[in-house]
């Protein structure tokens, strides 16, 4: 599918804009030449991204990251553009996609600290509050990675003072062991990005043009040749003027472009519930209302795996058309499983009218994985058909999921999923499951154990029960 004709989009203002990708592609097969002029481009890309990563994806470029215009120019200022030929609207693309992976990682690594720091139960409200606050500050949290004593901006030594003074006594070694956690966690969660990638890169709108050539329309792109462009038919004759991502596909001798563009979000009057759910390998949805949404989730998934199974199980005297077929097979059915995941989520938001959705976050642990083998086993009725397990789509329903709510004004908000399961959400007591059924020896109420955890997640919810708001004495929201 192509996209709606666009041309000019503004920053979205008041959180009233989202972010989308549309897609357009070349039409045809692109000559051999051609290809290997975009793909000597991809490889440069990923040459550049990778010195991005490694010369300032470490603790002493925290700071320098978040300012994309003073790396540019050190990297120009080295001549590193020119020592590998690529083009300033390839490769400052690539400078920027890259400080924003650097951005995102960094951005992960403070998530897991604030996530390890909440279930810390040993520290007290004023050390969360000043850990919380070093994350905040990057200037702050550079000093303490590198083990600097530079003093810190005017606007914010007297917010850190502040905060240093509610440690109370002893706040100096405190300080100290503190920022010794902080050092730890980082260097816990921090890693080296690298990409071997070189079939996408982005380039800047400065390197191409929409036009035709002998009757068709398409796109021109700048090679590393000065003034000279290739030109590549497209589908559709949509045109766009920003930064685009380019994905090469030298198989079947295509590309396809992905365009960022904002649209507005849909405002519902009538959508003005509080809404539970939980998230299932065999049934993808199941309510707090008790209503089930994807109940063919699992066979879908189901009759993947076993065609993938059935492939690899297959001898190697098959022939390449072979392959072929089944990788096209393959691309159907995907397609019909993404298909059927959209129209689901639809359709459930449609029907229960959310204004809030609750939804848990479980922790990773062993323990859910043995869980998840234990369901699998069931589905497939002793087949051991764990590669099923693998093939759940659980990551691409809780993206879709977030963006639908996005788009629809709708707020999704993560809850502490642990022992979600096991909590009786009539009287919030320990149960057991069996089977579908969840039991609690307490007051006696039964439920299908997927409605009880979503009507967990709602009770979660609404009592304040989110992440990185389990601590309801913290001071972080001040």
């Amino acid at each position: 599918m192509s996209a709606e004709n666009i041309k000019t989009e503004t920053a979205p203002q008041g959180g009233e804009k989202i972010c989308k990708a549309v897609h357009q592609y070349s039409k045809g097969k692109i000559s051999r030449e051609n290809m290997d002029v975009l793909m000597e481009i991809g490889h440069g890309c990923m040459v550049a991204k990778n010195y991005i990563y490694q010369r300032y994806g470490g603790i002493k470029s925290l700071v320098k990251v978040y300012s994309g215009y003073e790396v540019d120019s050190e990297v120009r200022s080295a001549g590193f553009r020119e020592k590998i030929g690529l083009p300033s609207v390839y490769f400052s693309a690539s400078v920027s996609r890259a400080l924003a992976d650097i951005k995102i990682m960094w951005a992960q690594v403070k998530n897991g600290i604030n996530d390890a720091v909440s279930r810390n139960e040993r520290f007290s409200s004023e050390d969360r509050h000043y850990i919380r606050f070093v994350l905040k500050t990057d200037v702050c949290y550079w000093n303490i990675l590198n083990r600097k004593s530079a003093p810190l901006p005017e606007k914010i030594q007297p917010a850190y003072e502040k905060v240093i003074a509610e440690l109370g006594g002893e706040s100096e070694q405190r300080v100290k062991n503190l920022n010794r956690y902080i050092c730890r966690q980082t260097r816990k969660k921090l890693h080296r990005q690298h990409t071997d990638n070189g079939l996408r890169f982005t380039i800047k709108k400065q390197g191409y043009r929409y036009g035709e050539l002998d009757g068709k329309h398409g796109i021109f792109l700048a090679t590393k040749i000065n003034r000279q462009r290739i030109f590549i038919p497209l589908t559709d004759t949509n045109v766009y003027d920003r930064m685009l991502d380019i994905s090469l596909n030298p198989q079947k001798k295509s590309i396809e472009i992905i365009i960022p563009i904002f649209v507005n979000t849909r405002q519902h009057e009538d959508y003005a519930g509080e809404l539970g759910i939980s998230l299932g390998l065999w049934d993808m949805i199941t309510t707090s209302t008790g209503n089930v949404y994807g109940s063919s989730f699992g066979k879908m998934q189901q009759e993947i795996s076993r065609f993938i199974l059935e492939k690899n199980y297959r001898k190697e005297t098959e022939n390449a058309s072979d392959t072929q077929k089944y990788q096209a097979r393959k691309e159907k059915m995907d397609a019909a499983l993404r298909n059927y995941v959209n129209m689901e989520i639809n359709r459930m938001l449609e029907q229960e009218k959310p204004k809030t959705v609750y939804m848990a976050k479980l922790p990773r642990n062993s323990g859910m994985h043995t869980a998840g083998q234990r369901d699998v086993r069931q589905l497939t009725k002793g087949t051991g058909d764990t590669h099923l397990l693998r093939m759940w789509k659980k990551g691409y329903v809780t993206e879709r999921l977030q963006w639908k709510c996005q788009k629809n004004g709708i707020k999704i908000v993560e809850v502490i999923g642990r022992q979600i399961g096991r909590e009786c959400s009539a009287c919030g007591q320990t149960g057991y499951t069996h089977g579908e059924k969840f039991k609690c020896p307490i007051c006696g109420f039964e439920e299908n154990k997927k409605v009880n955890g979503a009507r967990n997640a709602l009770n979660r919810g609404k009592n304040g029960k989110h992440i990185n708001k389990k601590w309801s004495s913290d001071r972080s929201g001040r």
